[in-house]
């Protein structure tokens, strides 16, 4: 399965272990976790749920008492980071968006009650309610960034830092603000351990995730593209004409899908860059047209 993820860093391993170090050395003692999306493999899922309901063995399934419960196969997972388990976890998540490390003052059970306040959004406009993918590290940024400044001021108050494994099998660290636990206090939890978004933040939410799908989608349409170019850079090279397509007024998905699919297959940048500009003069049907006859 394509994930639109780079391999993991050869140093990767390391790099987490020095970034660990550092936080602590600056912050004072701290639990370290790895949040883990479950959804991203089956028996890593199942393993996690029925290691979560044993007692003391280390890990939390999000969803344990709260109205996502009955759940827990494709749950986020805390579990307690070492270093005995690290190169495991490392393994298990090569090529998968689904690890992330949490460095926070509160013990597990408070941090799982801590996140159980953001494991949906419901719409304010129908009360629509839909899952919080924030454990799956190419939807985290993006739910950071679709949250208003209260409600990331709320999600970030439960840990003191959120280690990303990112695109390029790298690191990418959120700062939290949860830097003494008897100064903490726990976020309001809403009906359905939902959040209120206004539909302009699940709007912004949804597009966030374009490029993604448009790249995940394309690997299983066109193999070759993925084999030629690493993921990092064809989901930039997609976001970027995207973005240009948006500048364009370019608005519909089917268009937006279809003119990317032909632009990403060109052999020169200026070349997308032309079918787009023509698609923006003449409509997307005639540039694709136009692009398919030049061939």
């Amino acid at each position: 399965m394509y994930y639109g993820v780079d391999p993991h860093h050869p140093e990767l391993s390391s790099l987490i272990q020095t970034i660990i170090s550092a936080t602590i050395e600056k912050h004072g003692k701290l639990y370290v976790y790895a949040l883990i999306d479950g959804t991203f493999d089956d028996n890593v899922g199942h393993q996690l749920w029925e290691y979560s309901k044993q007692a003391d063995t280390g890990v939390v399934s999000l969803y344990d008492n709260t109205v996502l419960s009955g759940y827990e196969e494709c749950a986020p997972f805390l579990v307690n980071l070492s270093s005995e388990n690290l190169p495991t976890l490392l393994k298990l998540s090569e090529g998968k968006p689904m690890l992330s490390i949490v460095q926070s003052p509160l013990p597990i059970k408070a941090l799982q009650q801590h996140f159980a306040a953001f494991l949906q959004i419901r719409t304010t406009s129908d009360g629509m309610r839909m899952v919080l993918r924030f454990a799956d590290t190419m939807c985290s940024q993006n739910v950071l960034n679709m949250f208003n400044d209260t409600q990331r001021s709320a999600f970030c108050s439960g840990f003191t830092a959120w280690h990303l494994i990112n695109r390029k099998g790298m690191l990418t660290t959120i700062d939290g603000t949860c830097l003494d636990m008897t100064a903490y206090m726990p976020p309001a939890v809403g009906e359905g351990n939902a959040i209120d978004v206004t539909d302009r933040q699940y709007a912004a939410l949804i597009d966030a995730g374009e490029a993604d799908y448009i790249l995940c989608d394309l690997a299983k349409q066109a193999h070759f593209l993925v084999a030629e170019r690493t993921s990092s850079t064809l989901y930039s090279m997609i976001s970027g004409l995207l973005k240009q397509l948006t500048e364009y007024g370019i608005k519909k998905d089917k268009e937006r899908y279809a003119l990317v699919a032909q632009a990403i297959m060109l052999p020169e940048r200026d070349q997308a860059l032309a079918l787009l500009e023509d698609a923006q003069k003449h409509g997307a049907e005639i540039a694709l047209q136009r692009a398919a006859s030049s061939r």
